[in-house]
């Protein structure tokens, strides 16, 4: 799924409307933040995609492979 979409789903309430009706895994909300986290540490701090892995596990309380899975969810095109 494309970030860009994803925010803007999100902004407009579809997502939570989603959610809402059962189409939707609360996940899809979890992966979405944990993806923004992390590019925003790699963006605003200038570290490593892989420090910023390490430190969104411990951040999120999340196993390493599920916050890489979170970043391959998303794209940026």
């Amino acid at each position: 799924m494309n970030i860009q979409t994803a925010n803007s789903l999100y902004q407009t309430g579809v997502l939570t409307t989603l959610f809402k009706s059962g189409l939707i895994s609360a996940k899809v909300f979890t992966y979405r933040e944990i993806y923004l986290w992390v590019h925003a540490q790699v963006k605003t701090r200038g570290i490593s995609l892989n420090k910023a892995v390490l430190e969104a596990e411990v951040k999120f309380d999340k196993a390493e492979r599920t916050v890489w899975r979170a970043l391959n969810t998303f794209t940026e095109e």
